[in-house]
Parts: structure tokens; C-alpha cells; sequence
């Protein structure tokens, strides 16, 4: 930090995470971050590396000074070169790929560097429709917040998908949450972006966008508004059972009783004899 404020720097580290869907060996992690290393013109010798455990899988994090001795860590195009990376190593290591967002850009670059077979692996992993394009479910941002917080974003975000599939409508969707202490509101910025609703806990700590969580587009989900709004406009205005007037009964012979008192018997008023 101190090199990269005499280097009139913004930043002094840059923190690489990376969490593989297989396991890896500690050896097979610390080259992974070598080739990290290389990728960016860092020194491999000068960085720091912790690998960790948790809830059954292996963490790495890489932490790289931005000031080089020499030079700026290089930042173009950091997360296309990352994910370039990390699919040259599932292949290495015979892993299932994972699909990405930059899955045509890194076809497009292994045929430049004449990694053919690489390629053509990686082609097959881009989907026929934009539209269709995998997207984080929330950013490594929201999961640190998330971790402060007491949150484990992976196991919401696995709930709030097992809800939505046992859901019919909104309305069945927004019970089911708040059966799970949670809640799905109109989102801060939803002038900006029409129709955009978030997912919270009860206390208001943010879960994620709707869309992200469960993957309905954008499209789906304000047609499912509107529905849910039209189903609300509809209901009729003069409900019978709001005429019913309540009566409430005080004895158990309340019906054998009479609501009208009785007049009392009819006698023949008689003027007294005079004296």
C-alpha cells in the first residue's frame, strides 16, 4: 500500500478469487495462480496465495500488489482473460466446463494462438441466443456483503430457485417467501429498469434481483406483474358476503325467544265510583 501511494496509485492490491466446480490439489491451485500471475506481468514471487476450506470446497485467493516494482499490474480486459484461464485449466484438467458470458471471445482467442481443439470445446458451450447467456446470480461484491452479514448467498439462491419452481403465480411465490422469512419488493431502481424486484430478508438485508435468482427474463417477469395486477383490478367491487350483518347469539334459547317484546294484555280501564 505504501509503494502504491508513492506511485500515486488508486489501488495498492488486486484480490483474485477462484472457486472450482472439481476438486484441486493445493499444487494444482498454486500453479493455477502462477498462470494467473503470468497472464497479468505480475511477479509469482511477490503475490500472496491462501487457499481454504469451506462448507466442503477448496477456495483460492491471490492477492496481487498493483505496483510491479517496475510496472502497473496489467487490467485490460481482466475478466474475459480470467475466464480465458479458467477454461484452459478445466480442460486441462479434464473438469466439465463451465459456461460463461465471454465463451465466443475465448473461442475466438484460442484460434488465434492456434489452440484449435480448445476452441471448439468452448464453442460448444455458447448458446444459440444471446438472450440465453449465463449471468452471476449476484456479484463477488453482494457475496462478501452477504458473508458480513451472516448470509449464505449459494443456499438462498438455491431456495429462492426451489420456491419459484413450485410456484404458479407471483402471489404463490410471494406466500412460499414469507413462510422462509423473506420478502420480494419493487427494487430502488426500478424507474430506471421497469418492472425490476429484488429479494430480501424480513430485516431487509438484499438476497439478489429476482431475475438473476431464478433466471425469468426480464420480459416474463412483467407479464407476470401485469397479471398479478389485472387479478387485483378485477375482483369484484360489491362482495355479499360484505352485506351479511353479523349477529351474535346470547343464550341457547336466543331463536325460541321472540326480538319483539310482547305488548302487555289489554285490561278495561274502570272510573272509580265517585264518592
Amino acid at each position: 500500500m505504501q509503494e502504491a501511494r508513492r506511485e500515486n496509485l488508486t489501488y495498492g492490491l488486486r484480490h483474485i478469487a477462484f472457486n472450482p466446480a472439481e476438486p484441486m490439489t493445493d499444487n494444482q491451485l498454486a500453479e493455477f495462480a502462477r498462470r494467473i500471475c503470468h497472464e497479468f506481468h505480475a511477479d509469482p514471487e511477490h503475490t500472496t496465495l491462501v487457499i481454504h476450506q469451506k462448507d466442503g470446497s477448496t477456495h483460492g485467493h491471490l492477492l496481487l500488489p498493483e505496483w510491479q516494482q517496475d510496472h502497473i499490474l496489467d487490467s485490460h480486459f481482466s475478466w474475459i482473460r480470467l475466464e480465458k484461464l479458467a477454461r484452459l485449466e478445466e480442460i486441462r484438467l479434464g473438469h466439465v466446463l463451465v459456461a460463461g458470458r465471454h465463451d465466443r471471445s475465448i473461442a475466438k482467442a484460442f484460434r488465434q494462438e492456434g489452440k484449435v481443439h480448445e476452441a471448439q470445446q468452448v464453442d460448444a458451450l455458447v448458446p444459440e441466443q444471446p438472450a440465453d447467456m449465463p449471468r452471476a446470480a449476484y456479484t463477488s461484491q453482494s457475496h462478501r456483503m452477504a458473508e458480513r452479514q451472516g448470509l449464505d448467498l449459494p443456499q438462498l439462491k438455491k431456495l429462492v430457485d426451489s420456491l419459484w419452481s413450485k410456484s404458479d403465480n407471483l402471489k404463490a411465490f410471494r406466500a412460499a417467501l414469507q413462510d422462509h422469512h423473506l420478502t420480494m419488493r419493487e427494487g430502488d431502481r426500478a424507474k430506471k429498469r421497469l418492472g425490476a424486484h429484488i429479494i430480501e430478508t424480513s430485516d431487509g438485508k438484499l438476497i439478489g434481483s429476482f431475475t438473476r435468482l431464478t433466471k425469468v427474463k426480464m420480459v416474463e417477469l412483467r407479464r407476470l406483474l401485469a397479471e398479478e395486477q389485472q387479478q387485483t383490478v378485477s375482483k369484484p367491487e360489491t362482495d355479499i358476503k360484505s352485506t351479511r350483518l353479523p349477529i351474535r347469539r346470547t343464550t341457547e334459547d336466543f331463536y325460541d325467544e321472540s326480538p319483539i317484546p310482547k305488548p302487555p294484555d289489554t285490561q278495561t280501564l274502570r272510573h272509580s265510583d265517585s264518592p
